[in-house]
């Protein structure tokens, strides 16, 4: 007699019919998993004792306090080891902003106070007022005539120094150890938390030039008087290149060796290493077409662009070369749908998801779904985040959780307004208005899950009678039946008291089952008699 015998469960494949698909895959699975390849319902979310001040649309984990913004951010740690500032930098579409623990925390909001990102150079050369001889001393030797310029730089509270702003005037000097008094002029701006400026001066021996340290000031005082011999110099100017970021800077992440990325347009910048406020224009890299989104897997760069997608690679920014993957063409379409995961960089482009490594990439889902199932999904507003080795997304009208590696898919019917994944406790965090959440964080799977069958072809007229449910708690799980297209029967759950029990006395030609509702489901079997179960 023949049967149907379900013994392990995964995800769905619109791409194939029904009828076509292997016998563990479903037509219908939602808010399920099969961790243990079987049928279990998704834990409940539980609350994470935070009530945030907004409801946000990004979250960012610093330390015991959450950062919410009302809009779409990039933000990323200090690259600094045992950062003793404590920075977050971060792009919002205004401009690139840094915070430290000093500001962050203090009010409701937060962030509660932010600086500029960068540090502009002086807009207007050092001035000369005066140069003093020594008292008594004559011009009376030619060979010893000095000719020297200066420059000056802007320094934050926290230390960084930004490019030189134009040279002074030619400082003449026929008399040894005269002294010189410069004019300094605050700065144009002063949202960039400056507060000292560094003095320059250069210096010529031994067939170098160079600019040399002479003072590091107050960023107040409005002059200086130079009387330092050139032994008494500091260090060389090392900032010449350092210059802020641009201000429509976006997709700010963090690459291996202390690299940061951001773009703007199709520009791709690289920062010092180690210094995300110096962004050197010599580092800038440009695509095809304009940038959408970035993501780093250690010294790779995944660029996503309104066309082609790159890769950018290289060890440290000044060997970062980009390289366009022409065999891919696959815009991304949501910026907030790009995720690094166990080594790949999935997006969302109009075809379906696109994963790319280090070596090259492909659409992923295309064994899986088709372009017009896709975009049926409305994957231009896809956003997604990963846990565990899962893609977790959502989108205007469809949420739905990908494995990447066993190509599973599920569908998601719990919504949220934001979230982010938190590497140190390993929990999705999410939003749901202002109240914050674990994602999947109750002990248990009280949720209610769906999963349907595929179409089970059996010869025509085939009476199945009995059917069998090994589950965890058989009162908590409901079934219906189908035969030939019409529903037969429907006992949602706490209707069946035993495992084994009798189908309506129907035949048919196609066979579907749909289990539902809090309960593991082990096997599913379906049968022509109970004698076929011993």
């Amino acid at each position: 007699m023949s049967a149907i015998d379900i013994v392990t469960m995964r995800g769905i494949t619109p791409r194939v019919e029904p009828h076509l698909l292997p016998d563990e895959v479903a037509v219908v699975a939602r808010d399920c998993h099969f961790d243990h390849g079987v049928i279990s319902p998704l834990e409940e979310d539980v609350s994470a004792g935070v009530t945030l001040p907004i409801t946000p649309k990004t979250l960012f984990k610093y330390g015991q306090n959450w950062f919410a913004w009302n809009k779409i951010v990039e933000a990323i740690n200090s690259p600094i080891a045992q950062d003793a500032y404590g920075r977050v930098y971060y792009t919002d579409g205004e401009y690139p902003k840094v915070t430290n623990f000093q500001i962050a925390t203090g009010g409701v909001n937060k962030p509660t106070a932010w600086y500029r990102l960068g540090v502009p150079a002086p807009g207007v050369p050092v001035g000369i007022s005066t140069i003093t001889p020594p008292e008594g001393s004559k011009d009376d030797d030619i060979t010893d005539d000095e000719t020297r310029y200066y420059v000056d730089t802007y320094v934050t509270a926290m230390g960084e120094e930004g490019p030189p702003g134009p040279a002074s005037g030619k400082v003449a000097i026929p008399i040894p150890d005269s002294t010189v008094t410069l004019a300094l002029s605050p700065p144009q701006s002063q949202d960039n938390n400056i507060t000292k400026r560094r003095i320059y001066r250069s210096v010529s021996g031994g067939g170098l030039a160079d600019y040399l340290l002479v003072a590091e000031l107050p960023i107040t005082q409005a002059s200086f008087v130079d009387s330092r011999a050139d032994g008494e110099l500091g260090p060389a100017l090392e900032t010449y290149d350092y210059a802020p970021p641009p201000a429509a800077l976006r997709g700010l992440c963090q690459m291996a060796n202390g690299m940061c990325a951001g773009f703007a347009g199709n520009s791709l910048y690289l920062c010092e290493p180690y210094l995300p406020y110096a962004w050197p224009e010599k580092y800038r890299l440009t695509t095809e077409h304009d940038i959408v989104a970035i993501a780093a897997i250690d010294t790779t760069l995944v660029i996503g662009t309104k066309g082609f997608p790159y890769l950018a690679q290289g060890v440290s920014p000044a060997s970062v070369t980009n390289q366009k993957l022409s065999q891919l063409p696959q815009a991304c379409i949501s910026a907030c749908s790009m995720v690094a995961m166990d080594g790949v960089v999935l997006y969302a482009s109009p075809d379906g998801l696109v994963g790319i490594g280090a070596g090259g990439g492909q659409v992923v889902t295309d064994p899986i779904i088709t372009r017009k199932q896709w975009q049926a999904m409305k994957p231009e507003t896809l956003r997604a985040w990963h846990h565990e080795g899962r893609y977790v997304a959502m989108t205007d009208t469809h949420a739905f959780i990908f494995d990447p590696k066993s190509g599973d898919l599920r569908e998601l019917t719990n919504r949220w307004d934001a979230a982010v994944s938190d590497m140190e406790s390993d929990r999705l965090f999410v939003a749901k208005g202002t109240d914050l959440q674990v994602w999947r964080g109750g002990p248990v799977g009280n949720g209610q899950f769906v999963w349907r069958s595929k179409l089970f072809m059996m010869p025509d007229g085939t009476p199945l009678g009995c059917c069998r449910l090994l589950a965890g708690d058989i009162t908590k799980v409901g079934i219906k039946l189908t035969v030939d297209g019409e529903q037969v029967m429907d006992l949602p759950p706490g209707n069946l008291a035993s495992g084994t029990f009798r189908l309506p006395p129907v035949r048919g030609r196609w066979w579907q089952v749909e289990v539902y509702g809090t309960s593991v489901v082990k096997r599913i079997t379906l049968a022509g008699s109970m004698a076929e179960f011993m």
